[in-house]
Formats: structure tokens, C-alpha cells, sequence
């Protein structure tokens, strides 16, 4: 079982796609159809297995789906997205049709060309000489 790692990580899933930001370092992500559904089961109390369970009724699923399965969560993990946790263990909904819009892939994108806005904190720093937001100088 898993949750956000809400210290770090703002989650958020909109039109079935997950957008995860990482606030401590001002990094996001993004996920594929597939792992946007993925990733909102597992934070819903879903278990791993539950979750296979139910992409196995479908009959084109390819042949190393589990490898692929595992490593994405696994990087999750490693990403620091998702904990370990003990909780309820739900089932698994009928997954919509649209979360194989990408196929079977499952992916977690990484971005960091909005870092420095993202840890922009433009509530405290303003400076009256400099203006708004004054970024913060990792120098100091």
C-alpha cells in the first residue's frame, strides 16, 4: 500500500491526467494515461496486486506488462512520489477506456524547466528595491 508523500509532493489528476510537483526542489511530473490512473488507484487505497489483477482481464496486455508495472512504481518510490504505508485494501475499478489511450505505457516524465518559478515564493519574497518575487539566492 502507498500514499503521496505529501511533505514533498503536490498530486492532482485532471481530465485523467496526474500532474505531481515536487516542492522541495521545484521538479514536476507527468504520467501517461495509463499511469495517471495507475498512480490514483494506488493513492485511493488500491493494493499493487489488485490493481495487476485488473489490467490482467484485458486480453492484449503484452507479455512483460508486470516488469514494466513494477519499475513504474518503483520509481515512484525512488522519486519520492509515493511511501510505503499500511492501510485499507480496496478493489480495483473497471479501468476506464481512456486510460489506454497511450497504450500500455506506463511513464513518469520529468520536468524542471519551470524549477525556478515553482520555488519562487512570491507571498514573502518581495523586496520594495527589487520587486516581485525576488528568487531565492541558493549562494547565501
Amino acid at each position: 500500500m502507498y500514499k503521496l508523500n505529501d511533505k514533498k509532493m503536490f498530486f492532482d489528476i485532471t481530465d485523467e491526467q496526474a500532474i505531481i510537483i515536487n516542492f522541495v526542489t521545484g521538479i514536476y511530473y507527468g504520467t501517461t494515461s495509463l499511469g495517471s490512473i495507475v498512480l490514483e488507484y494506488l493513492l485511493s487505497g488500491v493494493s499493487e496486486k489488485n490493481i495487476l489483477t485488473e489490467l490482467k482481464k484485458n486480453n492484449d496486455i503484452p507479455e512483460n506488462f508486470e516488469k514494466d508495472f513494477t519499475n513504474f512504481i518503483n520509481e515512484c518510490v525512488q522519486k519520492e512520489i509515493l511511501i510505503s504505508t499500511d492501510g485499507e485494501n480496496k478493489e480495483c475499478e473497471e479501468f476506464p477506456k481512456s486510460a489506454f489511450s497511450d497504450g500500455y505505457k506506463l511513464q513518469l516524465n520529468e520536468f524542471a524547466e519551470v524549477q525556478e518559478m515553482l520555488l519562487a515564493d512570491p507571498v514573502h519574497d518581495v523586496e520594495i528595491e527589487e520587486g516581485w518575487p525576488v528568487l531565492k539566492d541558493d549562494q547565501k
